[in-house]
């Protein structure tokens, strides 16, 4: 499994993920790197003792190729065959799930979703859910991601790409994720490019946060 990181195994532990039960990971919009992100963590986790359970029950824009899908990519991350249990739901536009399901006759329920994912598991095992695209995104018919974060309970997770503006986006959800009474475990910066040297997004939020925040890979 190779190295561990250092910065998220820190994050891991002062978030109290390390030795808990799971999480659901989320992100500020689409396409911030919550699936890059989530390997990272699910090769930590890994490396650190425990045994992941992938779930994403629903992934839009689902690629020919198999292995460019965020589905198989958590699935490897895990040391696991992707199968239809990580994720049943899968549609070929790249859009929202519920109108991407539509367009092929399908709906999708969050208590279908939810119903995707384990209730039991033993404590050496640690279960990653990812939803689609932003914590307000529509993931069903008949609600969002905040949704199907509070029926499963878990603590999540919140991934922003790490460039101007970013901290406006953060902290609109983390407040959302607060009002849900859900519990809120962290935020990951994901550095996707060059930030002028005046620019310092992780101490700032670390200001206005209680929750552990760190950037990844770390500069």
């Amino acid at each position: 499994m190779g190295m561990i990181v250092p910065s998220l195994a820190h994050w891991l532990e002062a978030s109290e993920l390390l030795n808990g039960k799971g999480m659901f990971m989320t992100g500020t919009d689409t396409n911030v790197g919550k699936t890059w992100v989530g390997k990272q963590l699910i090769h930590t986790l890994r490396v650190l003792g425990r045994e992941v359970i992938p779930r994403k029950p629903v992934e839009s824009g689902w690629n020919a190729d198999i292995q460019q899908t965020d589905a198989w990519q958590l699935a490897n991350a895990a040391g696991l065959e992707l199968d239809n249990s990580i994720c049943p739901y899968r549609f070929s536009a790249a859009i929202s799930p519920p109108r991407a399901a539509h367009l092929v006759g399908k709906h999708l329920t969050l208590q279908t979703l939810a119903a995707t994912c384990p209730t039991r598991w033993d404590k050496r095992q640690f279960l990653y859910v990812e939803g689609a695209g932003g914590f307000y995104s529509p993931i069903a018919d008949d609600g969002l991601n905040a949704d199907l974060a509070q029926i499963l309970g878990l603590p999540v997770v919140l991934v922003a790409e790490n460039k101007l503006g970013c901290i406006n986006h953060v902290l609109l959800a983390a407040e959302a994720i607060q009002q849900r009474r859900v519990p809120f475990a962290g935020v990951i910066l994901n550095n996707r490019q060059s930030l002028p040297e005046s620019m310092d997004n992780l101490n700032d939020l670390r200001a206005y946060l209680t929750v552990p925040v760190v950037t990844f890979p770390a500069t």
